[in-house]
């Protein structure tokens, strides 16, 4: 089926209620990644208050420092993460097709997003010599995680509501 042809309400059966099209699951990721790059910024502009200061200076000059060189590093990695980590996404979707309860799927997501998280910091790190335990072992894994575990529940949730709205409207 082609992007243009595929409808929710043929691929959806009562069966698999929980079904997607391509359109809504690229929708869920740019939905991700979106939430993902509003969190960055939030994280990017309280550590340009927090490191502000003697000898750094006022806090405005360091939350443009840290936007300027943060954000576009910050969406290449999110963008990375967000492609690299798609098919197995699709495959966790395709797999809970079936689960009409949605909490389940939002723990689902929210889980894969916090192991991808930190699965790829760990490997990242390990590439530059970090060893494998001490990455673990780093509290800024954890906010990664939760913050990914966060964004990646955010954006299937906020698919999935925008699914069913174009559900009720759709023509029967």
């Amino acid at each position: 089926m082609s992007l243009r042809t595929e409808s929710p309400t043929e691929i959806r059966t009562e069966q698999r209620p929980m079904a997607f099209s391509r359109r809504e699951f690229w929708r869920g990721v740019r939905a991700a990644w979106g939430s993902a790059m509003i969190l960055l910024t939030g994280a990017l502009v309280y550590a340009g208050v927090v490191s502000s200061g003697p000898p750094w200076g006022p806090p405005h000059s360091m939350i443009i420092i840290s936007l300027m060189y943060g954000l576009p590093l910050g969406a290449l990695a999110i963008t990375v993460a967000s492609l690299a980590g798609a098919p197995l996404a699709w495959l966790i979707g395709a797999f809970l097709a079936r689960v009409r309860r949605v909490w389940i799927h939002l723990t689902v997501f929210a889980v894969y997003g916090a192991l991808w998280a930190v699965a790829l910091s760990v490997a990242y790190l390990a590439v530059f010599g970090t060893p494998i335990s001490t990455a673990l072992t780093s509290p800024y894994l954890a906010v990664i995680a939760v913050g990914s575990a966060l964004v990646v529940a955010a954006g299937w949730g906020w698919t999935v509501r925008q699914s069913r709205r174009e559900a009720e409207f759709a023509p029967r």
